[in-house]
């Protein structure tokens, strides 16, 4: 792969996309988008947003989708930087004045803006195929916000043929923004930087076949460097909505002769629980960033005969970090540095430890966040690196589930607007060796948040269990305290049983 030097993103997938007009770069839903339709998708957005004055960065909330790819394409076309949010994030955190949004993941938050570019549900494929049929389930409906001022629909500025227009782009513009939790400012990802993390994906996938079925959520770096490091090989996505039940994502996969699966726990959890096949031509399957525990991990290979390759996932500076080396199996770590990546474990004064002495994760990288090969960034996560080389996570308390680093305050304080809902708050347990995540409820029935859950919010943020309990611990400050909501839902959990 050579995306040429000084090259921005778009311009190195332009470049590709000449070479490969008439190959298909992308599948979703099993339909076909070839690398000229893709590219003439992201210049006609970028024309019209463009024309409509469009001079700052937007902000993408979105799910799996073309739209989200050209999205991006699109913005870094124009020189500017595509804010990824994840579900529960709020446009205005990042200052954003225009939102390109699907309209599901708006359902349960009011967000104001100067444009939104709404994705509906039958705008979703390339040709307009409804999402309700794969989901089999309500996705939630906005239709007030086609008539609120300022709103557009994305499918009227994407299928105008345009010239591809030449701007001045370069290796230090910003092409992704970013948020985290522990830092103050927002996470500025230059073009440079998202190519140096994509040529490691490249690296490590050398001599393979880059045709890859994507399941997991494309708001996490790591995911676009999967996608991106196909696409800039001359390489097949086959991209499948966010929840898309495993038996379909899997005849895709056959069908399609994909030799990779970038999933999640919600996806491998389906195929044990429901004995799916994985077709034969899947080569490598891949779980990034994601919380699981050894159990499940032995009950996969057990049961499918078949490993996952895992790794560390620094979703807001840069993406992957680590992965399974690839020609070995699962061995209870999360991977191996990748070539660009430097790892080091610390103690809390910051002097480094021996190997298997669990402490602070530093990593050190040229591409994330636009750092160097001496400066280090401190994840807040625990864990140690063995004498081979390899990292290992101590669980941590981040929700993650299925791929997604859950926010539960904002839901939780839409859900506090439910009548009957007295008190209730979001936690995890583990269920098969998998995160899962849990609704404790104070209310005298669970009719109302459940109605709340099922109709207003996105499907990979309702919880799988519902759970009543007297009362939720929080701080004098009113703070859910998370470390003792699971312990407060066993009670609850023994209540409910010993009454029905």
């Amino acid at each position: 792969m050579d995306t040429g030097a000084g090259s921005s993103l778009y311009d190195a997938f332009a470049t590709v996309a000449r070479e490969n007009e008439s190959r298909v770069a992308l599948y979703f839903l099993g339909k076909p988008l070839t690398y000229h339709a893709l590219i003439s998708m992201s210049d006609s957005l970028a024309h019209n947003l463009d024309e409509m004055g469009v001079d700052k960065s937007a902000a993408i909330l979105a799910g799996n989708s073309p739209q989200f790819i050209v999205s991006i394409l699109a913005l870094n076309s124009l020189g500017l930087g595509a804010a990824l949010l994840r579900p529960g994030e709020s446009p205005e955190e990042y200052g954003a004045e225009y939102v390109i949004a699907s309209d599901y993941m708006m359902n349960y938050r009011e967000f104001n803006f100067r444009d939104l570019f709404l994705i509906r549900d039958e705008d979703f494929a390339p040709y307009g195929t409804s999402l309700k049929y794969y989901f089999r389930e309500y996705l939630g409906e906005r239709p007030d916000l086609m008539s609120r001022p300022g709103v557009h629909r994305i499918s009227d500025l994407v299928f105008d043929r345009v010239s591809s227009p030449e701007r001045q782009r370069n290796a230090d513009g910003v092409a992704i923004i970013k948020r985290t939790q522990k830092a103050q400012s927002q996470i500025l990802l230059k073009n440079s930087d998202i190519l140096s993390s994509i040529q490691d994906i490249s690296n490590y996938l050398e001599g393979f076949r880059k045709n890859i079925v994507v399941s997991s959520s494309l708001y996490h770096l790591s995911t676009l460097q999967f996608i991106f490091t196909a696409l800039l090989n001359g390489g097949t996505v086959n991209l499948v909505p966010d929840y898309i039940d495993a038996s379909t994502t899997m005849k895709l996969a056959e069908k399609l002769e994909s030799n990779m699966v970038l999933g999640n726990s919600n996806l491998y959890g389906q195929i044990i629980r429901k004995k799916i096949g994985i077709p034969k031509s899947i080569r490598f399957l891949f779980l990034l960033g994601e919380d699981f525990t050894a159990d499940f991990m032995s009950s996969f290979q057990n049961q499918t005969g078949r490993t996952i390759k895992v790794g560390y996932d620094l979703t807001a500076i840069g993406g992957c970090a680590t992965l399974t080396p690839i020609d070995s199996d699962y061995d209870g770590s999360i991977g191996k540095p990748l070539s660009g990546v430097k790892i080091r474990i610390t103690d809390r004064s910051g002097r480094d430890v021996q190997p298997g002495e669990i402490g602070l994760i530093e990593v050190s990288s040229m591409h994330f966040a636009g750092g160097s090969e001496n400066s280090y960034y401190s994840t807040g996560d625990l864990g140690f690196m063995d004498a081979d080389g390899r990292l290992h996570l101590e669980r941590s308390r981040r929700m993650i589930i299925n791929g997604t680093l859950i926010d539960p305050e904002p839901i939780e304080a839409e859900a506090l607007k439910v009548p009957g809902v007295r008190d209730m708050a979001m936690g995890m347990q583990y269920d098969s060796g998998l995160p899962a995540l849990v609704a404790y409820v104070v209310a005298d029935d669970l009719n109302g948040i459940k109605r709340f859950f099922s109709t207003k919010v996105p499907p990979y943020l309702r919880p799988s269990k519902y759970v009543q309990v007297r009362k939720i611990p929080r701080s004098p400050a009113g703070k859910v305290i998370r470390d003792q909501i699971v312990d407060a839902g066993k009670q609850g959990e023994q209540k409910v049983s010993a009454s029905t």
